[in-house]
């Protein structure tokens, strides 16, 4: 049934259809009480162009899963493994999408992409700082991205417990790789008063120390 239904993901005829493969995705992962990330990562959904991606990530939740579980499996299914590729700006269409999902889904998009994201094994880039600017400003609380960063900057890596499909841990690393992109990125949260703890705010000078000394050294 996985390797019918990647077939169909790669092979996009219309919305209407892709809205009938989105509902059987679910019952096979969710209805059916099998593995999901196991199936997800049969399917292969993070395959599909950006139009059918779009289509998936509003119609494979039906608005009534919360934490952790089925809502955070489709954004590192579909959405994640995307953008910790990506070398330029995302789709308007794929951006979309994934904001409108992350509005209503705010631990899921912590767990499933930001946290990841932040760990990228190459580190942040300009294009995937920029969405995460619109991610954070868009749909989250700044208290929910004071206490995000506070888990980033200071927390033990077990408290991170972020969402990845086995076949994209490869490309996360266990800390935070600094790059200019990303000081920018904490640049941006600094000036749009969140409020960061001083824990947090003194991990972040040590690293940004820590980081001109070795660029300077280059």
């Amino acid at each position: 049934m996985a390797a019918s239904l990647r077939s169909r993901i790669l092979d996009y005829e219309s919305s209407s259809l892709t809205v009938e493969l989105a509902s059987q995705i679910r019952k096979l992962c969710v209805e059916s009480g099998a593995d999901s990330l196991a199936v997800l990562g049969l399917t292969e959904p993070w395959k599909a162009n950006d139009e059918t991606a779009s289509v998936l990530i509003s119609h494979l939740s039906n608005g009534s899963e919360e934490g952790l579980g089925w809502a955070s499996h489709i954004l590192c299914s579909i959405v994640l493994p995307k953008l910790l590729v990506l070398h330029e700006p995302a789709s308007r269409m794929l951006v979309t999408a994934t904001i409108e999902y992350c509005k209503l889904r705010q631990r899921a998009c912590v767990y499933g992409l930001l946290f990841p994201l932040f760990l990228r094994k190459e580190g942040v880039n300009h294009p995937i700082s920029d969405l995460i600017i619109r991610v954070l400003r868009e749909c989250l609380h700044p208290d929910h991205v004071s206490a995000f960063c506070q888990k980033l900057l200071c927390g033990e890596q077990r408290r991170r417990n972020y969402v990845c499909l086995p076949c994209h841990k490869c490309l996360i690393s266990n800390e935070l790789i600094w790059t200019e992109p990303l000081f920018n990125l904490f640049q941006h949260i600094l000036n749009h008063n969140v409020h960061i703890t001083q824990d947090s705010l003194m991990s972040f000078f040590i690293k940004f120390r820590n980081w001109l000394v070795s660029f300077r050294s280059l």
